[in-house]
């Protein structure tokens, strides 16, 4: 029964996968040179400035190689600009270079990348935005990424920045030698731990400064504080995090500074990568109970009374089993079944979260309808309805707006796998 369950719920993704289409899908697709990531990391430069430190990082697999020997080549110009008021350019800077590489495969990688990054010092107080552009040398497609950037909250005081994620790496990366920005995305490597800078305009007086970790293990642990005094206009303090605090999947920090009886506080994610694990997985427990349209009773009960760790270890294990290839470390399945949570978490929610209203039920289960009709009432008594066709598994499923607020209900009978 349960392989029936297995091969049928594959049967309907990959059919969802290749062919089902609208709803939020309809986005232009980037080209491969605009998929380069701009990313800025910001400090305070003085008491009334700020320094922008801006990477523009050039994945392999956006270039075109050619061969050259026995080697691959590509060449390209990248540059990074800013502006301010109207447009007015603030700086700019332009790198020309080339990347060679003797693996075939390297060149199409998107894990594997070139960075650049250059430094700016710009007043607080007003609004910026940021230009990044990637131009490949072979085939002359050009790539543009732009970034607003808003400083004017920090003209009051006390307020804190970003915090950043530094990891350790040899080199100069735009702040103290050996430690290179982290935006703290499914990061691969932390070795015995991290590094969080905490920053902010401070006034005269005393602060105090206090750091939170949640994560699978902790909640609203204080992990550490400290004290200062606004002399300086500014402050920034360093701390280390150790890698035995970091080992759920998302760790969430928050960042509380107190002066002068006055309040201001950040949220910033560390997260880890797993193999095997979806990019749309952050928490464990959570990615397990959104399991509940394709997990049977057995795999239920053997989740009843398990610790988190033992929990995440049975989580493995059932995608391990639904894996249609198990010999890689990317699960195609995973990944589209929580692409499909995530997109009715976005336009589904109703009185409860989008993947456990009707809508999203079937949605995660067939994926995007090939088509939906909407009734148009003429009276205000009168219900709205949609209706999602399938035409390639041959479904159709109505569903009723109860209240007139979105809370749409299937009407159609309808036997859910593993319900």
């Amino acid at each position: 029964m349960k392989r029936n369950i297995i091969i049928l719920l594959t049967a309907f993704f990959i059919v969802g996968f290749l062919f089902s289409q609208g709803m939020g899908r309809s986005k232009k697709i980037k080209t491969n040179v605009e998929k380069f990531s701009l990313i800025p990391f910001a400090e305070p430069a003085d008491s009334d400035s700020i320094k922008i430190v801006t990477f523009i990082e050039i994945p392999f697999y956006s270039l075109q190689f050619v061969k050259d020997g026995n080697e691959f080549v590509a060449v390209y110009k990248a540059s990074i600009g800013i502006k301010g008021k109207k447009g007015k350019s603030l700086g700019h800077h332009i790198w020309t270079d080339s990347i060679r590489v003797t693996d075939y495969t390297h060149t199409k990688s998107k894990i594997k990348n070139r960075k650049h990054f250059f430094t700016f010092i710009i007043p607080t107080g007003e609004k910026y935005e940021l230009i990044g552009e990637l131009q490949d040398a072979d085939t002359r497609k050009k790539g543009i990424q732009k970034k607003k950037i808003n400083l004017e909250a920090y003209l009051s005081t006390p307020s804190l920045m970003t915090p950043l994620f530094f990891l350790n790496l040899d080199g100069k990366w735009g702040f103290k030698d050996g430690m290179i920005p982290t935006k703290g995305y499914r990061v691969r490597e932390i070795g015995d731990g991290i590094q969080l800078q905490i920053s902010g305009f401070v006034g005269p007086g005393d602060f105090n400064v206090e750091v939170y970790l949640s994560n699978g293990n902790i909640t609203d642990s204080l992990i550490n504080q400290f004290n200062g005094y606004g002399d300086l206009g500014y402050f920034k303090e360093i701390i280390f995090i150790p890698a035995l605090n970091l080992e759920s999947i998302k760790n969430d920090f928050e960042i509380i500074i107190t002066q002068n009886r006055k309040k201001d506080k950040k949220q910033i994610v560390f997260s880890t990568y797993k193999s095997g694990i979806s990019n749309f997985v952050n928490n464990i427990d959570m990615a397990l109970k959104q399991m509940k349209y394709i997990i049977s009773n057995d795999e239920r009960l053997k989740l009843k009374g398990q610790s988190s760790k033992d929990k995440e270890q049975i989580f493995y294990t059932l995608w391990k089993d639904r894996d249609p290839t198990p010999k890689t470390e990317y699960n195609e399945l995973m990944e589209e079944y929580y692409g499909r949570v995530w997109y009715a978490n976005e336009h589904f929610d109703a009185w409860q979260p989008g993947w456990e209203t009707d809508r999203g039920m079937i949605y995660i289960l067939f994926g995007a309808p090939d088509e939906v009709q909407r009734t148009n009432p003429s009276t205000s008594s009168s219900s709205l309805y949609q209706v999602w066709s399938y035409y390639k598994v041959s479904k159709q499923f109505v569903f009723k707006d109860q209240n007139g607020f979105g809370d749409f209900r299937l009407e159609t009978p309808f036997l859910g796998v593993g319900l």
